[in-house]
């Protein structure tokens, strides 16, 4: 049963083919249906080689690929039954379009989960960062527009540095199936690249600019993939690549640390001010990445702590990923639909499993990460992580403070998307029961109580003077960083002015002057006359000519060439 190995991404790229015609909405159902079927038969190990795909390609699972393949699968099985809804059987306008894109991204994400060599790998990313693209825009509003601006600069970025790394990685390895060993010897380029490219689609503070843009501009079901599936790739491509457990890097690895915890101190007071509640959601996937980021850094660190690393993180990416996703999906449902109050009741599970409440996945998320965490003697770091998962909680109160006061805006209803989600609301209550144990259910009751008296000085300002914290909400608009481009472009404009503006002058004086001399004033179009038929038809008649005496000439030239003398 290998053939699933290929079938999980062919299937949804040839259903991409198709997907834009009448009738034909239901291809985004059937697309990941492949992929959840090798997830669930496949045994860890299964490998099948293509060698006349690409370079030579590997398809396999090993058991963190089965896992990021099977959530994976569930996301986009649940986004595309919310996706069909959505576009009907391409009534609405670019509906094609959008299923086209949104099977095409799958294919590239799923591609590079099963896809075990570099070729492989770096194809499904890039085929899945472009097409994802015309998901960012697909509204087609100003923000949307924006959004995809900015998502398509950085991505392009990502994917060059992602690319020079694996190119390298191939090199120092020998392999386009690098092993553990192998690894061991990247040089310090190579990591930087590979922790660049893969940081983009993470959305590491700085580089996570795209994330609170993209996710609210696109529809639900693409920020459900884009935030549950897609950006989960980076701590895939990191698990594989990076050499874990097997050399020291601390330099590399303190570096990790600081930017998990500067996307963890960013995300927190910046997405409490965020108005829209998909930004919110976008910036606890900031502060979530940069927690895990944070523990492969201490990896990185100490070696010893792979073991306990690499399950940690491939276990908290599948709750992050699930939640994530459903979270997304039930704030689409919730702004479509007229009935707001069991949507709300499932939004506040999911939000409760994103804070780590116990006896959810969440709890046993937190608990995985609780050993790597503790090897490490830091007080500090222990101190930072704490208000973190305080921080969260009050992220996911905000999330729902601003859900809760969204006005539906109706539309058709159908059973199947509400159905979809609250089958995946399923899934996510079964977590901690399926893959924690015991102890791990009852955890971070300390960081929640913490949280909620933090919480309630603002809870009830905001019932008794709800206009003091309106003054504060919308202070740092979505993409913060990107505010201070338009002072830094104000700055750039004046010192440019001040260095070349006497230059510039000069040079406009002496345009005006030039113009002034001119007998006439230039066309408008300088190219007009030479399609004017009068001048066209001349130099059609003068070139026929030419042609015709140069073959004259060629002509009489041969035959009076003298030939060879007789023998």
């Amino acid at each position: 049963m290998t053939w699933l190995l290929a079938a999980a991404w062919l299937t949804p790229l040839l259903l991409a083919a198709v997907a834009h015609r009448r009738g034909l909405a239901w291809t985004t159902v059937l697309g990941p249906i492949p992929a959840l079927a090798a997830a669930l038969l496949l045994p860890a190990g299964a490998r099948l080689e293509l060698p006349w795909l690409l370079l030579g390609s590997v398809l396999g699972v090993d058991a963190t690929a089965r896992l990021f393949l099977g959530f994976s699968a569930l996301i986009w099985l649940a986004a595309g039954v919310y996706a069909t809804w959505e576009s009907g059987s391409g009534r609405h306008s670019g509906a094609g379009r959008f299923r086209a894109f949104f099977l095409l991204a799958m294919a590239g994400n799923l591609w590079l989960i099963v896809g075990q060599d570099l070729a492989s790998f770096y194809t499904g990313f890039s085929l899945m960062g472009i097409a994802s693209y015309g998901l960012v825009v697909h509204a087609g509003g100003t923000e949307a527009l924006r959004a995809g601006r900015v998502y398509l600069t950085l991505t392009l970025a990502g994917e060059l540095a992602l690319f020079a790394a694996l190119v390298l990685i191939a090199h120092q390895a020998g392999s386009l199936t690098p092993g553990a060993t192998e690894l061991a010897g990247l040089d310090d380029l190579t990591l930087a690249l590979l922790i660049l490219g893969l940081g983009i689609k993470a959305g590491l503070v700085p580089l996570h600019v795209w994330l609170p843009l993209a996710y609210p501009a696109a529809p639900p079901a693409a920020a459900a993939v884009l935030s549950g599936a897609m950006s989960k790739v980076a701590l895939l491509g990191w698990l594989r690549y990076l050499p874990l457990g097997q050399v020291a890097a601390p330099d590399w690895g303190a570096l990790l640390v600081l930017l998990g915890l500067g996307s963890m101190a960013l995300s927190i007071p910046v997405g409490l001010v965020q108005r829209d509640p998909g930004a919110v959601l976008a910036y606890s996937s900031i502060g979530k990445a940069g927690l895990l980021v944070l523990i492969l850094g201490l990896v990185l660190m100490e070696p010893t702590l792979a073991p306990l690393g690499i399950g940690a993180v491939a276990l908290y990416a599948a709750h992050h990923g699930l939640v994530k996703g459903a979270l997304f999906l039930g704030l689409g449902l919730r702004q479509k639909t007229g009935h707001p109050l069991p949507i709300l009741g499932g939004l506040a599970f999911l939000a409760l499993a994103m804070a780590g409440a116990p006896l959810t996945s969440g709890a046993v998320a937190k608990f995985g990460i609780k050993p790597p965490l503790a090897a490490i003697d830091w007080a500090w770091l222990h101190g930072g992580v704490a208000l973190s998962a305080a921080g969260m909680v009050l992220l996911m109160l905000r999330f729902l403070w601003a859900t809760g006061h969204l006005s539906a805006t109706g539309g058709r209803t159908s059973p199947w998307p509400a159905t979809a989600w609250w089958l995946l609301i399923g899934l996510v209550a079964l977590f901690p029961f399926t893959l924690g144990s015991p102890e791990a259910w009852t955890g971070n009751l300390s960081a929640i109580a913490a949280a909620l008296l933090l919480a309630a000085p603002f809870l009830l300002a905001a019932r008794v003077r709800p206009a003091l914290l309106r003054l504060l909400v919308g202070r740092v608009p979505a993409g913060d960083l990107l505010a201070l481009t338009g002072p830094l472009g104000a700055v750039g404009r004046w010192l440019s002015g001040a260095l070349f503006g006497h230059w510039l002058r000069l040079v406009n004086a002496a345009r005006t002057r030039l113009r002034r001399l001119s007998p006439r004033p230039p066309p408008a179009d300088p190219e007009a006359w030479l399609r004017a038929w009068p001048t066209a038809g001349t130099l059609w008649l003068g070139l026929l000519a030419l042609l015709l005496v140069a073959l004259v000439w060629g002509a009489s030239g041969t035959g009076s060439a003298p030939g060879p003398a007789p023998g």
